[in-house]
């Protein structure tokens, strides 16, 4: 969709691809969830899981409350949850520390896009509520990267795992 379709189709369209990019979140760090072997990493992922399924819903009820529709969310999840599954070798497999120290990298590094989208996007719109939205992602997602950096820094060390307490949006 072209910005020159409708008025606002470009804020439609940064809030369905914030939609995807949390689809996305919330089933990369289920299926890490269930493949880490330490309990602790796994709680870890669990919590992100639940926080991007938390954000997607809010970013829904904005669309909806922006646009007047819903968003074809269901369309949306299948082919991010695919995207989202390529990246893992068939069938899944617990993964060692070595593996383990990479999923973690590489949420950090997807924790990093997020912030940037979310910043650019609050940039990007004068509609007060999402920019708002946006603001309030941006921050949670630096407190994922955060978790994420503490929780590689201690596991480099020694291979131990710390407690993790997700932000939550009130909303």
């Amino acid at each position: 969709m072209s910005n020159t379709e409708e008025p606002g189709s470009l804020l439609l369209d940064i809030l369905k691809e914030a939609i995807s990019i949390e689809i996305y979140g919330q089933e990369y760090y289920s299926i890490f969830a269930d493949i880490v072997q330490e309990e602790s990493a796994s709680a870890l992922f669990r919590g992100l899981a639940i926080d991007e399924g938390e954000h997607r819903e809010i970013i829904e009820k904005e669309y909806e409350r922006t646009s007047g529709n819903k968003a074809d969310v269901d369309a949306m999840a299948e082919e991010y949850r695919k995207k989202a599954r390529s990246i893992f070798p068939e069938p899944l497999q617990p993964m060692d520390i070595t593996e383990t120290k990479d999923v973690l990298e590489l949420g950090i590094r997807t924790e990093e896009r997020s912030i940037e989208f979310y910043s650019r996007g609050a940039n990007r719109t004068d509609n007060k509520s999402v920019k708002k939205l946006f603001l309030k992602l941006t921050e949670i997602e630096k407190g994922h990267k955060s978790a994420l950096e503490d929780a590689l820094y201690y596991f480099e060390q020694d291979g131990s795992w710390y407690g993790y307490s997700p932000p939550t949006i009130e909303g």
